[in-house]
């Protein structure tokens, strides 16, 4: 009884924190909702493919680092250099193939943190039921609920900070017309997470017979998802303004009204009308106005898109359409 205790305590523990803090973060993506199945497949490649072949990779690069050095050595390479490596190419792979099949959603910065992240926090969920079992097996309830109190709430945010640095870096292949930051952007994004990855783990190693250590742990871990952070309230503002200055001349051409206008540069105002119409029982009405909000927000950005990338025919031909879809929507 105590072992299936101690398995569900494992996986509840594991896995509902990093739910909850995938669901703040798209949240943040407040004026154009990603698709939810794939914000679900993002998650699920960091629980399943990326959590699979990074241990492979690790346990085969783990066999000649031990012949070579001493098992401390090695145990510290395999912690702060071989697991950064092979864990974040792995969960990496999720936005590159983002990238090629379904480039037409990144419009934003924010887009590729939000993808990163949300792999990051699907690979922090599987491996915390791993760790949790472990401590469950050596300290019994005791050393399961301290682990959880470090990995899933004073470091639980890790992984999404890592993997969103490659997803930043990757979105600007996406949004940048210049070609050095497509190259070199992907790049850098790649190597601060491995970076940010190998600090933590090198640091948390030195710190199981050190205090000081764990200070650069907390002040790396933490300074870096709060600079993220800043990243995602400056792109969501700088939306907004998007959203505001691409869609006023839309009212003259009557793609939209100006209360429509207006609701739509406004988070709360789309919230409320949403919320009223779908506490009044109008399901329909309130799927209607969610999916009107988004595609206006497109034609948004899609037409920010044209000023930076006016040779674009598909993207000409896009805003049209989504003009078109705008207005059968506003009539309808």
């Amino acid at each position: 009884m105590a072992i299936l205790i101690g398995i569900f305590l494992a996986v509840v523990v594991g896995i509902l924190p990093m739910v909850v803090y995938a669901l703040i973060l798209w949240w943040f993506d407040r004026y154009e909702k990603e698709p939810l199945g794939l914000l679900i497949a993002a998650f699920l490649w960091g629980a399943i493919p990326a959590i699979f072949f990074s241990l492979v990779v690790e346990l085969i690069l783990d066999i000649p680092i031990s012949y070579f050095v001493e098992p401390v050595t090695a145990s510290l390479i395999g912690a702060a250099v071989v697991a950064p490596f092979a864990e974040e190419i792995f969960k990496g792979l999720a936005l590159v193939l983002l990238l090629l099949f379904f480039h037409r959603e990144i419009d934003s910065p924010l887009d590729g943190i939000i993808y990163g992240g949300l792999v990051g926090f699907g690979f922090a969920a599987v491996e915390n039921v791993f760790y949790f079992l472990g401590g469950f097996v050596e300290g019994g309830t005791a050393g399961l609920l301290f682990l959880a109190v470090l990995r899933a709430f004073v470091f639980g945010l890790n992984h999404a900070l890592f993997t969103g640095l490659t997803g930043l870096g990757l979105a600007m292949v996406r949004l940048s017309p210049n070609r050095w930051v497509k190259i070199g952007a992907p790049v850098a994004g790649l190597l601060l997470g491995m970076m940010a990855h190998g600090i933590h783990n090198g640091t948390i190693a030195f710190g199981t017979e050190l205090v000081w250590p764990c200070l650069i742990t907390f002040a790396s871990d933490w300074g870096g998802v709060l600079i993220l952070l800043a990243v995602i309230v400056w792109t969501s503002v700088r939306e907004r303004g998007w959203i505001v200055a691409f869609l006023a001349d839309e009212v003259q051409r009557g793609t939209l009204s100006q209360a429509d206008y207006d609701v739509v540069c406004s988070y709360t105002r789309r919230l409320a009308l949403r919320a009223g119409t779908l506490f009044s029982g109008d399901f329909r009405r309130w799927l209607d106005l969610g999916r009107y909000h988004r595609l206006a927000t497109e034609l948004a950005f899609d037409k920010r898109r044209l000023t930076r990338f006016p040779a674009e025919a598909d993207t000409q031909a896009r805003i049209v359409q989504l003009r078109h879809q705008v207005r059968e929507l506003r009539q309808a």
